[in-house]
């Protein structure tokens, strides 16, 4: 059988689903993980190998998200560059390597990232607890649970799906009912849907809980030159050459 997360959650309450000990936030996802997937994509940009893992939970199995953002001055909110991840669980040190460079490079909705980008960028590394059931659209916390929902397409029959990660509902503003009405548009229905209608009576919802890492550009690059040695410092070096093309600058 696979093996279950930790529970995320340092809160003392109990995870759904969730059968072992809950584990203290920052000993399950910190700064590390966040910042070695940024290691990941610069080392592709510089033709290198990524420094090995520097989190003590690397051969755990989680299900986890990588999220770019491009961050640019002032008091706009970051704009999405790239998010995808995967929920089954996998050994922390491959998936990250995986998916810090499928969300940047593969998220159909944008064009890959390039290397002159990197100095806007900031990533975001989510891992998350194991699907839980739930009675209703509405039995969930926002700002605690992420959600994700399947429902027929009322024409086709065929499946829709989509999710939200746990702080995107709290970002947004959004009610429980909002939210639920915005995750129906992403699975791809385009038409109206309202609370009790028959298409909401046919969704079937399942939460998760999750906890979050964030590393900017230049906390990777000051981690990068005050923590590693070798090719981590050559790394540093060529990013700032990465500086003097960004096109925000």
């Amino acid at each position: 059988m696979p093996t279950i997360p930790p529970a995320l959650s340092s809160s003392g309450t109990t995870t759904p689903g969730v059968t072992v000990p809950a584990t203290p936030a920052e000993a399950v996802c910190g700064a590390e993980h966040a910042l070695y997937a940024f290691d990941v994509l610069a080392a592709h940009f510089d033709g290198r190998d990524p420094v090995p893992p520097p989190f003590a939970n690397a051969k755990e199995r989680f299900a986890l998200f990588v999220t770019w953002n491009t961050v640019r001055g002032g008091t706009r909110k970051p704009t999405l560059r790239g998010c995808i991840g995967n929920f089954t669980p996998m050994r922390l040190d491959r998936g990250l390597a995986e998916y810090a460079l499928v969300a940047a490079l593969e998220d159909h909705r944008f064009a890959p990232i390039r290397a002159a980008e990197l100095p806007s960028l900031s990533v975001g590394v989510s891992l998350l607890t194991p699907f839980t059931p739930v009675a209703t659209p509405l039995s969930w916390t926002p700002g605690v649970h992420g959600i994700h929902i399947t429902f027929p397409h009322p024409s086709t029959g065929r499946t829709l799906n989509a999710t939200y990660l746990p702080d995107v509902i709290p970002e947004q503003g959004w009610t429980r009912e909002e939210a639920v009405k915005s995750l129906v548009a992403k699975a791809g229905y385009r038409g109206t849907v309202a609370v009790g209608d028959a298409l909401w009576q046919s969704i079937k919802m399942k939460v998760y809980e999750g906890v979050k890492a964030k590393a900017t550009y230049e906390e990777y690059t000051a981690w990068a030159s005050k923590s590693l040695e070798g090719p981590a410092l050559a790394a540093a070096a060529v990013a700032k050459d990465h500086t003097a093309t960004t096109p925000w600058s």
